[in-house]
């Protein structure tokens, strides 16, 4: 019977002796030597780009190691030994470790760190992680990191995965969203050394974690010289009002809904209150018995000085090109004509055009040269070989109010509004339904004036049709 028991219990204890080693093994090698030997990188969204290469200075992913994981398996990184870093060229040499220990045959341990960029449906397909769609339209990439430990003999005493999500979030940045990095960088690198301090024996194999990150800007010769470091005014729509400071002084705006009345141009009766429009229709506008009119009332009120103002448009609406992605034309045009009024209360105090699709001439944005959006002296070259673009603004809305010449230049690409008074730019604002901020190029403009200016720029007869 002993002979039984004991012969029962060889199995359990080679199974909690094989436990045991597993688990304590890496602890009790002590201050073990570990060489770093090798970093891989290489991104398969942009593999021609060199936003993705690793900086010279390594200090920060060594440091990270050090503190991090090395410390938890109570081994001690040699020194003098620098990691090999290593930019593949194509992806199929993902994952493919090359050995060459001819630097570090006498060393016990030797790590190697892997770094790629992902496009997320790879990641998706592949069922790594199982994420919501909501969560997945906000993910720019995912970069997979791999480190892996093995001993004298090639074995690998340890191996986890991780991967980071990159979600590119919005700060005081301006201009033309990079979509092709997520981030400059330098935010990259330092949120993958961050990622670097949380690899551990605890965690799971390819866990998943998130890393929010400034978005990047592309570079460009128009808005840059006038918002490059200036102070951002931040607005509040929390509520059904605009608010903002300026001079200390708080700012409240409110921008009801417009109203659409149809115009029937097949009527020419005497009494239509829309009769010369309907003339002037007749006469500029072609294939009208396929479109459909309308008289546009825009109230605005600028409560902080107690007015009320009216835009008062006249729109053109061709439903055949509403859903054509490739057209250069909306579906809602104004008619080009002078008919378009701006009144306070009753007074009629100004009027105005409506360009569509107007070309900044010599004004240019460079996909290929990021930056956060605010401090132009940080600017990174992707290495893309992107060529330089164009600025072109979908709607322009040029004439005078109270006396002044004016412009209001909306670009829904970057969600700006860069309006102009008496030739002169006076300010920048962001934000596309409702401003979130602005740059107030000019302080010494009467606050009626830019705050007619903003609610105009804001107005519901000037967003953008999608």
């Amino acid at each position: 019977m002993k002979g039984l028991l004991i012969n029962a219990m060889k199995p359990i204890f080679v199974f909690f002796t094989f436990v045991f080693f597993q688990v304590f093994g890496l602890r009790s090698y002590g201050q073990n030597k570990v060489v770093l030997e090798q970093i891989q990188t290489y991104s398969t969204i942009n593999p021609a780009a060199s936003y993705w290469h690793l900086p010279a200075d390594l200090h920060p992913i060594l440091e990270a190691f050090d503190s991090g994981l090395f410390a938890s398996l109570q081994m001690q990184r040699e020194t003098s030994i620098a990691p090999i870093v290593k930019e593949l060229k194509k992806q199929t040499q993902l994952g493919k470790i090359e050995v060459d220990w001819s630097r570090s045959r006498e060393y016990p341990f030797h790590a190697y760190l892997e770094l790629y960029e992902m496009n997320p449906e790879l990641i998706y397909r592949n069922k790594w992680i199982n994420l919501p769609q909501a969560k997945r339209d906000s993910i720019h990439s995912i970069w997979y990191m791999a480190c892996n430990i093995y001993n004298q003999k090639q074995e690998k005493i340890f191996g986890k995965t991780m991967l980071i999500g990159i979600l590119p979030i919005h700060s005081l940045g301006m201009g033309y969203e990079i979509a092709t990095t997520g981030s400059v960088p330098s935010n990259i690198y330092q949120g993958l050394t961050k990622a670097i301090g949380y690899l551990s024996p605890q965690m799971e194999n390819m866990e998943y974690m998130e890393a929010k990150m400034p978005t990047a800007y592309a570079t460009d010769n128009y808005w840059m010289p006038f918002i490059h470091n200036h102070p951002r005014i931040l607005f509040d729509t929390a509520k059904q009002f605009m608010s903002y400071s300026n001079n200390g002084s708080t700012q409240l705006l409110r921008s009801p809904e417009a109203v659409l009345n149809k115009i029937n141009i097949k009527d020419r009766s005497p009494n239509n209150p829309f009769k010369d429009v309907i003339e002037l229709i007749r006469k500029s506008r072609a294939g009208i018995n396929y479109k459909e009119y309308y008289q546009v009332v825009q109230p605005l009120r600028d409560v902080h000085e107690n007015i009320d103002y009216t835009i008062q448009a006249y729109i053109e609406f061709n439903n055949e090109i509403v859903n054509d992605d490739n057209a250069k034309k909306y579906g809602i045009e104004f008619l080009q004509d002078s008919v378009h009024k701006i009144y306070q209360d009753k007074n009629e105090i100004g009027g105005f055009l409506v360009k569509e699709n107007v070309l900044e001439l010599n004004k240019y944005y460079y996909p290929d040269k990021v930056y956060n959006g605010y401090d132009s002296t940080k600017a990174f070259a992707l290495g893309t070989f992107y060529a330089k673009q164009l600025i072109v603004q979908a709607r322009v809305i040029e004439g005078k109010v109270l006396g002044h010449d004016f412009s209001i230049k909306i670009n829904f690409e970057t969600n700006l509004k860069t309006i102009s008074l008496d030739n002169k730019l006076i300010m920048v604002v962001h934000g596309d339904k409702k401003p979130s901020q602005m740059v107030l190029v000019e302080n010494n403009i009467p606050a009626h004036l830019t705050n007619l200016l903003i609610l105009m720029a804001y107005s519901e007869i000037f967003q953008s049709p999608s």
